[in-house]
């Protein structure tokens, strides 16, 4: 019987012709991502207002409001929402303003957009509040105003009143909860208002009689009357009279020798 041999290099070409063909025919190509076929879901939010105007008749307004928008799905149908079972009285007007937001837009809509939504009230608006969103604002003039959270849409004409004084001691980061039990105010003119505040107070809670807030060091203010509210011009270390008349020239003599001395 005659042998028949196969040379080597036959051999080897073979081998790697069949790898070649079963790594060709072994791989796999990644399928697209499909489209997706899930509804957009659009849900409503509370739009921010930004400014009210007055519109063509004396029950009428243009309501401006900011929405989000530098995306698809950021924005929609801004439009008044009547609030169920809300009524118009003879002092306010309620409503809602809103818009719709698709869910994909959140975290995806980096700028805002101005949008005006007309808005007509059943009767004349007059100088009814305005309130949009649980936001009251109220007329001045040619246009409307936010009111203010403290002083409300008819600030006080007496500066002492609390209203001024609570606004004051909240700038001074006073939690809102804790706004009277805080300050004595010692004397005020509608001009000048010094008042001691012991932060410490509000160690204790609101309403409990019982409770001793720690001891702490008692902050004497003087604060002197802005066209915007009381504007504070310093907090002194004695409380003394001459220390306030040394710093504030002006400050009246008579309300300097009111002040009780520091405990």
């Amino acid at each position: 019987m005659t042998r028949k041999f196969v040379a080597p290099a036959l051999i080897v070409i073979a081998v790697l012709v069949i790898g070649a063909l079963v790594y060709t025919f072994s791989r796999t190509t990644p399928e697209a991502p499909a489209a997706s076929t899930a509804p957009q879901n659009w849900v409503t939010f509370a739009a921010r207002v930004d400014g009210i105007d007055p519109g063509p008749d004396p029950a009428s307004v243009v309501i401006h409001v900011l929405l989000p928008a530098g995306g698809p799905g950021c924005s929609r149908s801004p439009r008044v929402e009547p609030i169920p079972g809300a009524t118009e009285t003879p002092d306010a007007v309620n409503t809602n303003v809103v818009y719709e937001s698709s869910n994909s837009a959140f975290g995806g809509c980096p700028t805002q957009q101005l949008a005006d939504v007309p808005f007509t009230a059943a009767g004349p608006i007059g100088n009814r509040a305005l309130v949009l969103n649980t936001e009251a604002w109220h007329r001045t003039g040619a246009t409307f105003a936010r009111c203010d959270e403290f002083l409300g849409c008819t600030p006080p004409a007496d500066h002492c009143a609390d209203a001024w004084v609570d606004r004051a001691v909240f700038d001074l980061d006073v939690p809102v909860k804790h706004l009277n039990g805080v300050r004595d105010v010692l004397v005020c003119d509608g001009r000048w208002l010094v008042l001691d505040l012991n932060r410490h107070v509000g160690d204790c809670p609101v309403g409990n009689t019982s409770c001793v807030p720690p001891a702490g060091p008692v902050q004497r203010i003087v604060y002197a009357w802005d066209p915007r509210g009381w504007k504070q011009e310093n907090g002194t270390k004695t409380g003394t009279c001459e220390e306030i008349r040394a710093a504030l020239p002006e400050f009246p003599q008579a309300l300097c020798e009111k002040l009780p001395p520091r405990g």
